[in-house]
């Protein structure tokens, strides 16, 4: 047996070297392919993280439109976005899901750039015709869900606050001033049969008013000068005394060719002919701020922006308005002519909806009280 077992041995063949190195070519092939199709997906993700740069209104209709986004590819796979949906809520409303509001289908400005590489970071925008309204005066927060290809589900940022992120880039940082009776208000001498009967002054207040020409005046707590256009002719609201009866109820500051946005507005007037003859909580004026997208802040000025302009004819002679904070009073001294009356006006200050854009800013008077209000500039900022 032992014998046999020998001769086998001996006999034995070596496998050749051509099919050795088949066989390890076979191999090779083998592992890579193994680790192509089955180990490197392991490690290959998908991960896209998206937030807001910033949100613009892009045709002035005080919702916006266009954002850009911020957008980070941390995954080893390129990626295809083929859905962006904007959630917002307002604070009050973080906790209740149900009044989530969803904008949906933003698409890419550019197409291309919902293709995301490995590594990459860029900003792209998006725009949308479910468009998203904001204000100034309740904070909305935003988050964002957003769909790629490679994922089964949604990648959902924080919620963050979208009032940070809105382009203000066009809203108003000097002072603008406007002449009112070229700017379609109906102006007239508060009394015909006294031309005199106006705010020129002699030089014996702390303030005097120079026709137009810009006039520099302190308004509240503003840490300068606003400055006031002073035209030739007075605004003055209707009243059922005297010779105002016939003056327009309504008086408009219409911009709606050109609406603009600021963050303040500031009066220079309302002190005017027998502006203490309303009763205490009744009002002289209605004062409406209309946006673009017809949303609007009214206010009632009564006692608190309305008096007379003449001291003598307010209780304890004096301007009864300055007392409430609402009003800057602004001494003009003693009319330069008949009937030389002591005589100051008013300047006040209005805060705007800055994330809108402004198209009218409306004065109504009742119609049915006494008094009749001056109106003498605007300005904005």
């Amino acid at each position: 047996m032992i014998k046999k077992i020998k001769r086998l041995y001996h006999r034995r063949k070596a496998i050749s070297p051509v099919v050795a190195t088949l066989l390890l070519i076979a191999l090779t092939v083998a592992a890579v392919a193994l680790v192509y199709f089955v180990i490197i997906p392991i490690f290959q993700k998908h991960r896209i993280e998206i937030s807001i740069d910033n949100i613009k209104d892009t045709n002035k209709d005080s919702l916006f439109d266009e954002i850009s986004l911020y957008i980070v590819n941390t995954g080893t796979k390129t990626v295809e976005i083929t859905n962006v949906t904007v959630w917002t809520a307002t604070t009050s409303d973080l906790g209740n899901s149900d009044n989530w509001i969803p904008h949906l289908d933003w698409t890419f400005n550019i197409a291309a750039q919902a293709i995301s590489d490995p590594s990459e970071v860029y900003s792209a925008k998006v725009s949308g015709e479910n468009q998203i309204g904001l204000t100034i005066w309740d904070n909305t927060y935003y988050r964002l869900e957003i769909r790629y290809t490679g994922s089964k589900t949604a990648y959902f940022s924080d919620w963050i606050s979208l009032n940070d992120q809105v382009d203000l880039f066009d809203i108003l940082t000097n002072f603008s001033q406007f002449n009112l009776t070229a700017s379609g208000f109906e102006g007239t001498i508060d009394d015909p049969g006294r031309a005199a009967n106006n705010y020129l002054t002699n030089a014996d207040g702390d303030w005097q008013l120079n026709e137009d020409a810009v006039n520099l005046l302190p308004v509240l707590d503003e840490t300068q000068y606003v400055p006031f256009y002073i035209g030739s002719q007075i605004v003055v609201f209707h009243s059922i005394n005297g010779n105002l009866t016939e003056q327009p109820l309504v008086q408009t500051f219409d911009i709606s060719s050109n609406p603009f946005r600021a963050s303040k507005f500031f009066i220079l007037g309302l002190a005017g002919s027998w502006g203490d003859n309303f009763a205490t909580n009744d009002w002289a004026v209605n004062l409406t701020f209309v946006y673009t997208d017809d949303s609007t802040n009214n206010y009632l000025l009564n006692h608190s922006y309305v008096d007379d302009w003449w001291y003598g004819a307010n209780p304890g002679d004096i301007c009864i308005s300055a007392a409430t904070g609402a009003v800057t009073e602004i001494d003009l001294g003693t009319q330069a002519d008949t009937p030389h009356s002591h005589i100051h006006t008013h300047t006040t200050r209005f805060f705007l909806d800055y994330f809108k854009y402004l198209k009218a800013v409306i004065f109504a008077d009742p119609g049915d009280d006494q008094s009749g209000g001056h109106l003498l500039s605007l300005t904005f900022r």
